[in-house]
């Protein structure tokens, strides 16, 4: 359940356009990850701040990349971030 309540605080820092240093950092990393995929309707949400990972989606743990790096309790299932 808490994944639920982190990938919701992910979603409304998204719809805000709220973007600080840590996405960015997380975007850079996921950007060149081979296990960031096209997601199904995550390809039709633009992510206009980050560009770099719209549409993209985890291929590990599923989560849309927009609303998971803005979710400060959130974390990289590779580690990565």
């Amino acid at each position: 359940m808490k994944q639920v309540s982190n990938i919701a605080q992910g979603w409304g820092k998204y719809f805000k356009g709220e973007v600080g240093a840590l996405e960015k950092e997380r975007a850079k990393e996921c950007e060149q990850c081979p296990e960031a995929i096209v997601g199904t309707f995550e390809r039709f949400m633009p992510d206009n701040s980050l560009k770099e990972i719209q549409g993209l989606k985890c291929n590990i743990c599923k989560c849309p990349l927009s609303a998971k790096l803005r979710s400060k309790n959130e974390s990289c299932p590779l580690g990565k971030w």
